[in-house]
């Protein structure tokens, strides 16, 4: 071979290493791109993930305390409303004594029954009337009835029963027939006005808490 052909053969060679580490080197920095393309999403793709696991341990941890607070604040408020009943019992615990004097008195009681008779015979129905009250007074009242009735409503004819009734005072009208009544015992008077009476109570002993009245119904 000829030194020309020699040196055609080196410089081709030399031609084709040079494309060779050119190749070479394109594909190294190709790769190293996809590397770093393929590490960067890899770590955007983790840090999402990173992100979301935070975001859904802070939503948990934040249901966690809600549960855990509306719990404590329905404890509170049942402990309160327990509270409040308590206390709405105690205050008609001292409404039953007030009453135990209130028949004491007999100035006073008497006056009292002639505003409750007086109120009964102007609901019910025209006709004649029976009254009945308790053992204690009808002991008393047998000997003054028809004054007392008389005062109380002098249009109409009013019976005392010669039997006792149940109660703790007070007194209850119905009419001969029986088909209608009006309950004034003390205690006929409480259940009928129980409500009335438990919300005038709390008005009292909360007047700021305007809701308490509708949360109290006894213990659940």
């Amino acid at each position: 071979m000829s030194r020309d052909g020699e040196s055609q053969l080196v410089a081709l060679e030399r031609a084709i290493m040079a494309r060779a580490e050119d190749l070479a080197q394109e594909f190294h920095d190709k790769a190293k791109r996809q590397k770093d393309t393929i590490l960067r999403d890899a770590a955007e793709r983790l840090h999402m993930a990173e992100e979301r696991e935070v975001l859904v341990a802070k939503a948990e941890a934040e249901r966690h305390f809600r549960r855990v607070t509306q719990a404590s604040e329905l404890k509170l408020q049942a402990r309160l409303d327990q509270l409040r009943w308590e206390m709405v019992q105690t205050v008609q615990t001292r409404l039953t004594e007030r009453m135990q004097k209130l028949c004491a008195d007999h100035t006073v009681y008497r006056a009292w029954l002639v505003e409750m008779i007086r109120q009964a015979a102007a609901l019910l129905p025209a006709g004649d009337l029976t009254a009945e009250v308790n053992a204690d007074d009808l002991s008393w009242l047998s000997t003054q009835w028809q004054a007392l009735a008389t005062e109380a409503a002098p249009e109409r004819t009013i019976h005392l029963a010669e039997k006792a009734t149940w109660g703790s005072g007070g007194v209850k009208l119905r009419t001969a027939d029986n088909r209608a009544q009006v309950d004034n015992r003390f205690e006929g008077r409480i259940s009928r006005l129980e409500a009335a009476i438990q919300r005038s109570i709390l008005q009292q002993l909360f007047p700021a808490d305007i809701n308490a009245s509708a949360r109290i119904g006894g213990p659940q």
